[in-house]
């Protein structure tokens, strides 16, 4: 086999390998960017103690686990943080009546 062959080879070896490299690279970016944008987009209602209730519900989970859960009544989501607090949420009775009413008046039942 001639050097000038093997060069050649080991060329286009490179040249498929870079390629790849490249297309995982930019792939790598689309999907950093969609997830950004995903959480972006899944940001809590603007309203009084928002702040609180992204902390309160964010130390445990997604905040898109809070939006996703499709709203509840004022029942429903004091029976949510009743079960929250079961599993070691701590809050004090005023911030737990702050959290109960901006998950009622914010995400209500659709």
């Amino acid at each position: 086999m001639e050097v000038s062959n093997v060069r050649s080879k080991n060329e286009q070896r490179f040249e498929v390998i870079r390629t790849t490299l490249v297309m995982i690279a930019v792939a790598g970016a689309a999907l950093v960017a969609l997830g950004a944008r995903a959480t972006a987009e899944l940001a809590l209602p603007d309203g009084p103690n928002r702040e609180l209730v992204s902390r309160t519900c964010g130390a445990c989970h997604d905040l898109g686990t809070v939006i996703g859960a499709g709203g509840r009544s004022r029942e429903g989501w004091d029976g949510t943080i009743d079960a929250m607090a079961s599993f070691g949420l701590n809050m004090t009775s005023g911030e737990r009546a702050l959290v109960l009413e901006y998950l009622a008046t914010y995400l209500p039942p659709k």
